[in-house]
């Protein structure tokens, strides 16, 4: 991820209502490559409730169409798998098992894309689509090019929704300042080594601009995870502007 997914990553996380969330995301998919996005999520709350969060831009005939049948506009095979997985599922995978599930979906429009599932602490979950109106080799492709930018987002609006659902949509205040013990909680080496993995460098690119080796980066890197409780590199990162342990220009 280079500095235009920084800049991504700092626009989700900067919102403080659903709305302009909603707005942020809008923007980002197109930037991406993608015609609609779909996002929901389910967050725990006290006394063991859950709040959920949806929201979208898909054609409204489909959603029309779904809500009269009781059903959802994203295919139910897919979004099963979907939440099972921690990385990116493009839809070709599945596809060609659940033609008519992916048919009916692309006569409103979404007719491939990909679908990312974020799993946080106490049974929270999200899933956050991009889809595209046309398909074939070349959206394929495309779509292949964005799976970590994808990624990315899915990780960073999952944690701004988290965020509102946590004191509400029309009192949300701005971020706290991280206090002493948050702080601490990367080393220095490893907030570097992450600060550089969010800008898309490789282990080997790291070493070299830190001078350590790459074996010592995939460690810091590695140790980074375990705290955050993170998947993979991206998801630490995401997580970070999350906390604030690293800042959008760093």
């Amino acid at each position: 991820m280079g500095h235009k997914g920084t800049v991504r990553l700092a626009q989700i996380l900067a919102n403080r209502s659903k709305a302009a969330l909603e707005e942020a995301v809008l923007l980002i998919t197109e930037q991406v490559g993608f015609r609609y996005f779909m996002f929901y999520c389910r967050f725990s709350q006290l006394r063991g409730a859950t709040h959920g969060v949806r929201f979208d831009n898909c054609p409204g005939h489909g959603h029309r169409y779904c809500a009269d049948r009781g059903r959802d506009l994203l295919p139910g095979p897919l979004r099963r798998l979907a939440l099972q997985e921690v990385t990116p599922l493009p839809w070709r995978k599945i596809a060609a098992r659940h033609g008519k599930a992916f048919a009916k979906a692309g006569e409103f429009g979404l007719v491939t894309g990909v679908s990312c599932s974020v799993h946080g602490p106490r049974g929270q979950w999200s899933l956050t689509t991009f889809a595209l109106a046309r398909g074939g080799s070349a959206a394929e492709r495309r779509i292949l090019a964005t799976l970590p930018d994808c990624q990315l987002v899915a990780c960073a609006i999952h944690y701004a929704a988290a965020r509102i659902a946590r004191r509400g949509v029309d009192r949300v205040g701005p971020p706290r300042e991280p206090d002493g013990a948050r702080k601490r909680l990367l080393s220095d080496r490893e907030s570097q080594c992450l600060i550089e993995s969010a800008r898309g460098k490789t282990t080997s690119e790291i070493g070299q601009a830190l001078q350590i080796s790459e074996r010592t980066v995939a460690f810091h890197l590695s140790n980074v995870r375990r705290k955050l409780g993170a998947a993979n590199s991206r998801h630490a990162v995401a997580k970070a502007f999350s906390l604030r342990l690293i800042a959008a220009g760093s």
